[in-house]
């Protein structure tokens, strides 16, 4: 079965959204309005029970979370969540996780925690400070950089692509892939590695902030911008 649920929320000043899901994706994108603005598709089969969404506000925090119940004890599986979400740009997204699906963030002001296991992760135009996946590739398109940042995964690549003027350490290392950096003509780095480079790292104006880039089964791509 299949259910479109869409929901409007006001926004006060300072307030953080953080959205939580087990299976299915999710797309968050910033717009030029002053709501939240959400729609969930909601699937479910014959022998798994319905997904339930619980909105909560706790002081400046919006929670939406995506709710699964076992049936007969055990989890059928075949229930799952879409979920499609716009928000106010200055609107700053705490944190995003699920298990089973595409992450996807665009066009908002700070994105402070993401964490997946099964699933891309696709960051447009933001501000991130830690990205974390199990399986699964991670590409942030980095706005710019305004406090540490670590982005991480096991089984998958990553592809950060930053502001040249960021002022900034980039520190990265793959255990099996390589690791490819384009635009650094004028920059100090240092790639260093047996049969392909494996680590890199340079510093990028005065190095104020760190940026950390890590899996073990993927390539690394740094792009500056």
């Amino acid at each position: 079965m299949i259910e479109i649920i869409e929901r409007e929320y006001e926004v006060t000043d300072g307030l953080k959204l953080v959205l939580s899901n087990v299976n299915g994706d999710i797309k968050i994108k910033g717009y030029n309005g002053d709501t939240i603005k959400m729609r969930a598709e909601k699937k479910w089969g014959l022998l798994a029970s319905e997904p339930k969404i619980k909105v909560k506000k706790e002081g400046n925090v919006l929670k939406i979370e995506a709710k699964y119940k076992k049936t007969f004890g055990i989890g059928l599986g075949g229930s799952s969540v879409n979920f499609d979400i716009l928000v106010p740009k200055s609107i700053e997204v705490e944190k995003v996780g699920s298990v089973n699906g595409k992450i996807s963030i665009s066009n908002v002001n700070g994105v402070l925690k993401i964490g997946n296991v099964n699933g891309s992760i696709e960051l447009e135009n933001v501000e991130v400070s830690k990205v974390g996946n199990v399986n699964g590739p991670i590409k942030a398109v980095l706005r710019s950089v305004r406090n540490d940042v670590k982005i991480s995964t096991v089984n998958g690549a990553i592809k950060v692509l930053l502001p040249r003027e960021a002022d900034v350490i980039i520190s990265a290392s793959t255990t099996n892939g390589r690791i490819l950096a384009e635009g650094f003509e004028n920059v100090t780095t240092s790639l260093t590695g047996t049969f392909g480079p494996k680590s890199f790292s340079a510093q990028l104006g005065s190095g104020k902030y760190s940026i950390k880039l890590s899996t073990v089964n993927g390539k690394i791509e740094i792009k500056l911008i």
